[in-house]
């Protein structure tokens, strides 16, 4: 027979699991959204420094 303590351990050992799991996730998305804004900033600097070398060299 299991003793409530043994259930409240439980219980709480799979809390712990379910945030570190959501947790992760969460870091997932984060990294993934950072990687999408870097990619975006990148394309944007070379997008401007073509402009830049274009009218440098029409002037």
């Amino acid at each position: 027979m299991r003793t409530p303590g043994s259930l409240v351990l439980d219980a709480l050992v799979w809390l712990v699991f379910a945030a570190l799991f959501v947790g992760a996730a969460l870091l997932v998305k984060v990294a993934a959204a950072l990687l999408v804004v870097l990619v975006v900033l990148a394309l944007l600097l070379g997008l401007v420094l073509r402009m830049l070398r274009k009218r440098r060299s029409q002037g």
